[in-house]
């Protein structure tokens, strides 16, 4: 998958013997499938993003896939589609800052984009069956034990789901049913709480503060507990440590 970040300019593409000319903008997607044979000619300049989704991302994104080895997407040039556009550009924003949020968060991203690939540019599209009424309460339960228990560790959503034992796109689903919240964000907020009471220790520095609440990135901390708790850091630790 490639989307054009900036530039336009006119391109020719002969696949399949067929020749299409184009012009790009920003945000316009290629979508090539495993095995095409292309040859693009670019009549101006113009800044690509590239993106190679392993097999496994569609067949495990769902219950329905999980059986199967392999899916076919549909070949698509000139493609302007927003929700593709959005994805690709915030997977692009967490890499280039080195994944603060941790890989919870690109993995949903990643996940969200092959539920959308599955349901809208497979050849045999899959439609995600709704399920209502959250997560039983063992499988809840095991999952928010399992997060406590490991607040430090960089936790992924394909761990959480494995515990929960679904796909990574129903356990999102009903995780945010039973919380109110996806897991990406539920773990934020865990990991906020624990910064709390991280800085009333006269013990620990602010830095201390946030990788022991499991924040690797010290600007992404305060950045993150400002827009949560309202206040900087070092403002919630003046407040909280006796005078």
């Amino acid at each position: 998958m490639h989307m054009v970040l900036r530039g336009a300019a006119k391109y020719e593409a002969t696949t399949g013997g067929r020749n299409l000319r184009f012009t790009s903008h920003p945000g316009q997607v290629f979508l090539l499938p495993k095995g095409t044979v292309d040859e693009i000619n670019w009549f101006g300049k113009a800044e690509r993003l590239a993106v190679a989704i392993h097999p496994c991302l569609l067949t495990s994104a769902l219950e329905e896939t999980a059986h199967e080895v392999d899916i076919e997407l549909m070949e698509r040039w000139g493609l302007n589609d927003p929700h593709i556009s959005a994805l690709l550009s915030e997977m692009q924003s967490d890499l280039v800052e080195s994944s603060p949020a941790g890989i919870i968060y690109g993995e949903s991203l990643a996940n969200a984009l092959a539920v959308y690939l599955l349901s809208r540019y497979a050849v045999w599209k899959r439609t995600p069956v709704a399920y209502k009424g959250g997560l039983s309460g063992y499988r809840l339960k095991r999952v928010l034990d399992y997060i406590a228990e490991n607040m430090g560790s960089d936790l992924s959503l394909s761990q959480l789901s494995a515990i929960a034992g679904m796909s990574p796109h129903y356990f999102s689903e009903l995780f945010k049913q039973s919380t109110g919240f996806t897991p990406h964000q539920y773990l934020v907020l865990q990991k906020i709480e624990h910064a709390k009471r991280h800085l009333c220790n006269p013990k620990l520095n602010i830095l201390d503060a946030g990788l022991e609440a499991g924040f690797q990135n010290p600007s992404h901390f305060a950045r993150v507990f400002r827009r949560v708790v309202g206040l900087s850091p070092s403002s919630f630790r003046a407040n909280c440590l006796p005078k």
